[in-house]
């Protein structure tokens, strides 16, 4: 049997490397650098980016996305 433990996993980002829209725009993909020099990737869904940037930064809420005027 496989253990499906969930654990938290945190990481130390050296630097923003890039950020991008995959999944034919439904998932955006946040690049960091990590303070040993390795790449690591985030991928997060479209609406929980929006959420993110709601909630924490201060935003305003667009859940369609930033290229559709509301």
């Amino acid at each position: 049997m496989t253990d499906e433990t969930l654990f938290p996993l945190a990481f130390a980002a050296k630097a923003l490397t890039g950020i991008d829209l995959i999944d034919t725009g439904h998932t955006v993909d946040v690049r960091f650098t990590a303070a040993d020099g390795r790449m690591i990737a985030v991928l997060i869904p479209r609406a929980v980016f929006a959420e993110l940037q709601a909630k924490q930064l201060g935003a305003p809420t667009r859940r369609d996305g930033p290229e559709q005027a509301s």
